[in-house]
């Protein structure tokens, strides 16, 4: 998740860019600078399909598309799920993860479809780009745009979700904080329990023994913070009550259900890790074994990699291992070498198409 500085050349209005809007209104809130808008242009749906008619997805969630919107009605049977007592449990999974399915494919999806076409000679295409009319050029591997595909539409969805990133990070940065990490939907900010200065290199403050620090936010300011995007809500207040934004259940002990602190190491964008530090203890990577959730450690930049111990085993806590090990060393601790650190590292990869079995020829 980045959102990097573009400038256009300044020599020739040709030359500029287009950007969603809720990209450039992005861009104001987080640099307070007015960009120069030279062209804009505004879609506008007309008409309505004929033929529509009620349906039952899943053969269980009923909609009706002449008077209810698809896709905030998807998401809101597919929260009341829980309360279904006339479903087996399995059912109620099936459908949770079909109206995930159908919520995410068909609200961008279908809009941004491009099938990668597998050809070993150049073929020529139109190409839409920046300039005002297409052209011809020679290309390998074209892309057929699936059935439903318009780019222009897609680009709103996607720019919207930036855009309310972008909200989140004003409000952080409005009182001082930072943020460990972010990516699309998310946000791990820096916060404790009463919020001042810690201890971090590359900080914009010293702390009081000199070290470089970033000021957390308290654990009540990010509270805030949610209940400030409660406004953003969509959906029905009695189905989905509350804020777009969900403090996760993470921060808080599963036994005693308190708030607790937790720790952060970040190497660089998705390449971080978790972890508690109990005060008469050290550094325990967070690990989540309810609900079969997912540990809280990236596998970017070890996930291509094979089990070194077992490259046929599907365990992956060797990635754990390697975590520890990094957190440990980067806190000071005394640490020990990797069982497996004098293996070889292996990866896998799926040939799956005549193209790629190329590459191993002789």
């Amino acid at each position: 998740m980045a959102l990097n500085y573009l400038y256009p050349s300044d020599q020739a209005i040709s030359e500029a860019l287009w950007f969603s809007l809720p990209d450039v209104v992005a861009s104001v809130i987080l640099t307070g600078k007015i960009p120069q808008i030279v062209d804009a242009f505004k879609l506008v749906p007309r008409g309505k399909l004929a033929g529509l008619k009620s349906t039952r997805l899943g053969g269980e969630v009923g909609v009706n598309p002449l008077t209810q919107d698809l896709f905030r009605t998807v998401i809101e049977q597919r929260k009341s799920l829980s309360k279904r007592k006339d479903l087996a449990p399995a059912e109620v999974n099936r459908l949770d993860k079909s109206l995930k399915v159908l919520a995410n494919a068909t609200s961008y999806g279908i809009l941004a479809e491009m099938n990668r076409q597998e050809t070993e000679k150049r073929t020529k295409v139109w190409c839409h780009g920046l300039d005002r009319e297409p052209y011809r050029c020679s290309v390998i591997h074209p892309e057929q745009p699936g059935e439903f595909c318009f780019p222009p539409l897609a680009s709103l969805i996607t720019g919207a979700a930036r855009l309310m990133l972008a909200l989140l990070e004003h409000c952080v940065t409005q009182r001082g904080g930072t943020y460990a990490m972010e990516d699309t939907d998310s946000m791990a900010i820096v916060s404790t329990k009463k919020g001042g200065l810690v201890s971090c290199p590359g900080g914009n403050f010293l702390s009081g023994d000199g070290e470089q620090a970033v000021k957390a936010l308290s654990w009540e300011q990010v509270h805030q913070i949610v209940r400030k995007f409660e406004a953003l809500n969509p959906y029905r207040r009695d189905i989905i009550p509350g804020s777009v934004l969900k403090i996760e259940d993470d921060n808080y002990d599963p036994k005693t259900g308190k708030q607790r602190q937790l720790h952060c190491y970040a190497i660089s964008a998705k390449r971080y890790a978790l972890f508690l530090w109990p005060k008469k203890g050290e550094p325990a990577l967070l690990r989540e074994k309810v609900n079969n959730k997912k540990d809280r450690w990236s596998r970017h930049g070890l996930g291509h990699l094979l089990n070194p111990t077992d490259p046929e085993a599907s365990d992956r806590d060797w990635t754990a291992a390697v975590w520890e090990m990094i957190i440990r060393k980067g806190c000071g601790l005394k640490t020990t070498a990797l069982r497996f650190a004098h293996l070889p590292a292996i990866g896998r990869t799926t040939v799956s198409s005549p193209f790629l079995m190329k590459s191993f020829e002789l």
